[in-house]
């Protein structure tokens, strides 16, 4: 459980989201602002994005979990820096949007390192902030 710890405490930081651990899974938690035009009309909203990891295995794998909400324009470059990230996609990588005209929901699901998933969506995260 400590290297579990270690792990978690280093995926908040790369995620800058606060952290609870619960029924053996690690949760996070990080708000995302949206500004969303409709019409003439400015709505801002903040959105609580989740991420998660656990059921960890020996060789440090585990199931990783995400669900981020981004803009319609933020589609392409967040999809493009996961997939040209250094680091490449596992072969248990699994994903799926939700797309209305102000906002999309992607949900991801990956076996691998936490550290790995983390260093990724830190990535595409961070190409889209302003």
């Amino acid at each position: 459980m400590n290297e579990e710890l270690l792990i978690a405490d280093e995926v908040r930081r790369t995620l800058k989201a606060r952290c609870e651990y619960s029924e053996g899974k690690f949760r996070f938690t990080k708000t995302k602002k949206l500004d969303i035009f409709l019409g003439s009309s400015l709505f801002i909203f903040k959105l609580d994005m989740e991420i998660s990891f656990g059921h960890f295995q020996q060789d440090g794998a585990a199931v990783n979990k995400a669900r981020v909400y981004i803009l319609p324009e933020e589609i392409l470059a967040f999809e493009d820096t996961l997939r040209k990230f250094p680091i490449p996609l596992p072969i248990a990588f699994r994903q799926c949007s939700r797309m209305n005209q102000n906002l999309v929901e992607i949900t991801m699901e990956s076996l691998e390192p936490p550290r790995h998933f983390a260093l990724r969506l830190a990535a595409a995260l961070k190409e889209i902030e302003p």
